[in-house]
């Protein structure tokens, strides 16, 4: 018998995210990767870091998916203005993130939801990796937690 796969965490939580933030911003660059990618003024990165399996049988099996999503906005000189407006738009991403709590996506036939969206914690100028070597580099990053179910 034959199995069918689909990549759940790709294409049914971090591609809706990113295609939620894409509608919402018209500028700077959008995308999924594990490490920070882009050098400009202003990005937002998304990567799935881990989940956990809440329940499985033979049937269905439901887990839950901690996803970070990394603003970065780049200023040399930053000043209060620069920093009302670096809230300001850490603000606003997680009001979006706020109103994408329930997320139904289809690809091909298939169609999941993940649920239960909800931002767990949101850190400001917490650096990793090579995110400590550029200069002028501001970030917030949120962990969004999301419940998917998959009925097989």
């Amino acid at each position: 018998m034959a199995v069918s796969y689909d990549n759940v965490w790709f294409n049914y939580i971090l591609d809706p995210i990113r295609d939620f933030f894409i509608t919402e911003y018209s500028y700077g660059k959008i995308y999924i990767a594990p490490s920070i990618l882009h050098q400009d003024p202003f990005s937002i990165r998304i990567w799935g870091n881990s989940n956990t399996t809440i329940s499985y049988n033979q049937s269905e099996w439901v887990k839950r998916y901690s996803n970070e999503i990394s603003l970065y906005e780049i200023e040399t000189k930053p000043g209060e203005a620069f920093y009302k407006q670096f809230l300001n738009d850490a603000e606003r991403i997680y009001q979006l993130l706020f109103t994408k709590n329930y997320v139904s996506t289809t690809v091909g036939s298939t169609t999941l939801n993940y649920y239960d969206g909800v931002v767990e914690s949101m850190e400001i100028n917490e650096f990793t990796g090579i995110e400590e070597e550029i200069g002028g580099l501001n970030v917030c990053k949120f962990v969004f937690n999301v419940t998917l179910s998959r009925i097989t």
